[in-house]
């Protein structure tokens, strides 16, 4: 996650160095001299900070300092959105525009007046020297840590597998162990390849052992050979490592991979054999090619085993048959963590730990080796009350986490690309259980920031797309949800993985649960708090005692039964200013007055840009609403009425408003709209070119509009020229509208002048409602 932000950070000052307004900026004394060596620290740092993320795994200095990294850059990633904040107002406001003298005034010296804050160049400017002076602090602390410069995607394994299992171990596999060695011994084929797929601790290792172990005792191959693959593909270490399965004494004497092939080629060629390649992770198919052409030489065929937590290397070594290893059930993860730890003791003692015990094995949520670990770890506690504190904590809590569970799993993190670290990370705000949309998550990512490798936004969301595939092709997802095409809508993480995360994350990242009724404070003092979401499971109130909340970026609440109060807003808005994702679902509000009030503060919220407030009460939002100029979400329900000047939302992509029952009409400045790209619903005028309501031409340039809509029209007749101004021919995006006349005077022919006016180009769907 740190070496994505660094990188966004030298992006965006490469990038703002360019403007006019930075330029004037610099004019500030010593300003330009400290951006300078800003670029430079952050530069000196990102070289080594991907080794530093493996390091902090094992070594808590370099995990403090770490955390040090994403504080500043996060502190310095805001400052910037600040003056390009400002910048953008002074572009767009006319009002201010007007108001600054013709005679040239320096940006550096100009107040910009954003949500109540009053902010100038000199104050970005002495908030630029505040970051400098701790960066660099933190850039010469990482010269005592001699970071390796080169870039390591993930830390190589330390443990090595073997074919040797105690099979009494295994518990729960064996139907899919003997449909495997069906596959394996069948005569189909020259070289057969059966791969094993599956999150890391669901027990793919432990499968091919027993796999190996069965077809052993059945004699069915002249040779049985087993290479533990691992994190780094070695074509020359895994061609020696054959030969020696082969029996084939020592390869040591040969140097070249041509030599080694040339030797595995001739002693299979008479022999039967079966190879298994456990923990495979490479997905070039050109790694392969020279050792299956080597193979090949094989008269009586090779059988190949592969396991793999990855959706991608299935295709690559062309596979024939695929297992996708399920979950075992709580009894299975029952009958193993019991024969770890019930050994040696009496049997009253097994008694009274029992009931308990299941429990701590439906904890495992069907991963053999967290119940493996967790037996383990139950063996060395003998008292009831020991048990129980196991069942009540997280896996992150427990002492044996981060060294045996969590450490393979890291390898499927590191493993990933930084910027896509980035985006699982922030997984963990979700609760466990949580159905993730895939857009809803894309959209997320977008708001944080973490898609900004490419400009344009089409092309952000097709890389959202493709950083949930990607986790989700490394198991990392889970209990996906596809479309009638094959395409992934929905999807879960395990219990362990968000374990992992939360781990990860720590204080950054905070979740909290509140399920009784007595009174919460959100108290985030001792945090270091980016992110935060709250399930409440009990009816209760939203906090008005909210500390520590200045730097959070992200605040998602859960629930059925909830209160908000006018002065909790207040707190929240007037002390959470960089919040950037805000997503409160208020599904059954109870005791609070027939109108929420949401306070004018909301407008101190400049950096905000998803903005989420349903609820069944009815809902005003405030015109001071109007000044979040990064705003790119609006998602409302019941709202009784829009700010009037929604036209200075000028970032606005999705407006969504199909709850919003009590709206009578919607202001005109949605027309002025020009980025929006997702229109849910509007309310339009088609009798005229209203002077304040939103008319039916005011479509006219809103051609990013894309997916469907639903139009309400409002008037006794059609205006002709009206209809013909919102030119629909040019929006291509927008697939189908669905029309409804509020008009009790409506009739098929107003239906008809209406498509005539419109114009609709071929193909393009509209459907009528109360005709």
């Amino acid at each position: 996650m740190a070496a994505a932000l660094v990188s966004f950070i030298l992006g965006q000052l490469a990038t703002i160095t360019f403007e006019t307004a930075w330029q004037e900026l610099k004019l500030v004394i010593g300003v330009e001299e400290e951006v300078r060596k800003l670029q430079s620290n952050f530069e000196a740092i990102q070289e080594v900070v991907e080794d530093a993320e493996v390091k902090q795994v094992v070594d808590k200095s370099v995990k403090r300092w770490i955390d040090k990294l994403k504080d500043v850059a996060s502190d310095m990633e805001d400052v910037l959105d600040e003056w390009n904040t400002a910048l953008s107002k002074l572009k767009t406001d006319e009002a201010e525009s007007a108001s600054i003298p013709k005679k040239k005034v320096r940006l550096s010296r100009l107040p910009f007046n954003l949500g109540g804050q009053v902010i100038r160049g000199y104050d970005i400017g002495d908030k630029i020297r505040r970051v400098n002076v701790e960066l660099d602090e933190i850039a010469k602390e990482k010269d005592g840590y001699h970071f390796a410069r080169s870039e390591m995607t993930q830390p190589r394994r330390l443990e090595r597998t073997t074919a040797y299992v105690d099979v009494s171990e295994i518990k729960g596999r064996n139907d899919v162990r003997d449909e495997i060695v069906s596959k394996l011994t069948s005569d189909e084929g020259s070289i057969q390849t059966v791969s094993i797929i599956g999150m890391c601790g669901i027990g793919k290792t432990a499968l091919a052992q027993l796999v190996v172990n069965h077809v052993k005792g059945q004699n069915s191959f002249d040779d049985v050979v087993w290479v533990c693959v691992s994190d780094f593909f070695d074509q020359v270490k895994i061609a020696r490592e054959i030969l020696e399965g082969l029996r084939c004494g020592s390869s040591r004497d040969l140097i070249s991979l041509q030599g080694l092939l040339d030797n595995i080629a001739e002693k299979v060629r008479d022999r039967k054999v079966f190879i298994v390649f456990d923990d495979v992770w490479t997905e070039r198919e050109a790694d392969w090619e020279a050792l299956r052409a080597a193979l090949q030489h094989c008269k009586h065929g090779i059988r190949i085993l592969v396991t793999t937590r990855k959706e991608s290397v299935v295709k690559v070594i062309r596979s024939s048959h695929v297992f996708r290893l399920e979950l075992l059930s709580d009894e299975i993860c029952w009958e193993i963590l019991k024969s770890k730890t019930f050994f040696g003791r009496e049997e009253s003692e097994r008694r009274d730990l029992e009931d308990v015990g299941m429990r701590i094995a439906k904890k495992c949520k069907g991963l053999a080796l967290a119940a493996k670990e967790l037996g383990s770890l139950l063996r060395q506690k003998r008292r009831r009350v020991e048990w129980e504190r196991v069942l009540n904590s997280g896996f992150w809590e427990l002492e044996i986490a981060e060294e045996y569970i969590f450490r393979p799993l890291l390898l499927s993190y590191y493993d990933l690309p930084s910027t896509i670290r980035r985006c699982l990370l922030y997984c963990a705000i979700f609760p466990k259980d949580y159905v993730m949309g895939k857009d809803e998550l894309i959209v997320h990512w977008k708001m944080q920031g973490f898609l900004n490798s490419v400009d344009d936004d089409s092309e952000m969301l097709l890389k959202g797309e493709e950083y949930f595939e990607y986790l989700a092709d490394r198991s990392l997802f889970q209990d996906l949800g596809r479309d009638h095409y094959g395409n992934i809508f929905v999807g879960k993480m395990h219990d362990l993985v968000h374990d992992c995360l939360l781990f990860m994350t720590k204080d950054e990242i905070v979740t909290k649960e509140v399920d009784s009724k007595e009174t919460w404070n959100l108290d985030l003092v001792s945090k270091r708090a980016r992110h935060s979401s709250i399930k409440i499971s009990q009816p209760n109130s939203f906090p008005v005692c909210i500390n520590g909340v200045e730097k959070l970026r992200t605040l998602i609440t859960i629930g059925e039964s909830y209160d908000v109060t006018f002065e909790g807003l207040k707190k929240l808005f007037s002390e959470a200013k960089c919040l950037r994702l805000l997503d409160f679902q208020l599904p059954k509000i109870r005791k609070v007055s027939e109108q929420i009030q949401v306070p004018e503060e909301i407008g101190n919220l400049i950096h905000l840009r998803y903005l989420t407030f349903l609820s069944y009460q009815s809902l005003e939002l405030p015109e001071s609403v109007c000044d979040l100029r990064n705003l790119e979400y609006l998602n409302i329900a019941n709202c009784s009425k829009l700010p009037k000047e929604m036209e200075k939302l000028i970032n606005l992509k999705y407006l969504y408003t199909s709850d919003c029952n009590r709206l009578s009409h919607y202001p005109k400045g949605v027309g002025r709209l020009t980025s929006l790209q997702r229109l849910d619903r509007i309310i339009a005028r088609v009798d005229c070119n209203h002077t304040t309501d939103f008319s039916v031409g005011d479509f006219e340039n809103l051609d990013l509009l894309r997916g469907d809509l639903w139009l309400e029209l409002e008037g006794n007749s059609i205006n002709i020229e009206e209809v013909e101004r919102a030119k629909l021919h040019n929006k291509i995006h927008l697939m189908e509208l669905r029309v409804v006349f509020r008009s009790n005077n409506t009739g098929h022919e107003m239906k008809d002048n209406f498509i005539k006016a419109l114009n609709p180009r071929p193909n393009f769907h509209i459907h009528f409602f109360g005709i």
